[in-house]
């Protein structure tokens, strides 16, 4: 095999490393939360990681109990909730909210947020 063929089978197997690991990385909402199962829950922030490919915001809520839970919301890229009207400044701890989201298929205390409420009645 010439150095010219093996170049080029490297930069082929390259492409198609790189190109699968995206396809492997991208998901969609139905793969992992159930849009039969909306939940709304109240609650305080206690983290926001404003990162991409999407937002994460962690809230504690109470149970019938009055035990805390503690619940992570994930959400869209920051550049299409931008667009949508919300910022990252605009989601501090210890703020209350009240959000609309999808539960998780497994039933874990994970759900993709769709709405958030805030104290004040904005909804975004």
């Amino acid at each position: 095999m010439t150095v010219r063929a093996i170049a080029v089978l490297l930069v082929g197997m390259a492409g198609t490393l790189l190109g699968g690991k995206g396809l492997l990385a991208h998901h969609s909402l139905a793969s992992q939360f159930d849009e039969g199962k909306p939940l709304t829950l109240q609650g305080v922030i206690t983290k926001v990681d404003w990162v991409n490919p999407h937002v994460w915001v962690y809230i504690d809520t109470k149970d019938s109990s009055g035990a805390v839970e503690q619940w992570t919301l994930e959400t869209l890229p920051p550049a299409t909730l931008r667009k949508g009207g919300l910022r990252s400044d605009m989601l501090g701890t210890g703020q209350t909210v009240t959000v609309l989201a999808y539960r998780a298929r497994n039933d874990s205390k994970l759900a993709f947020l769709r709405k958030i409420t805030f104290a004040d009645g904005r909804e975004i």
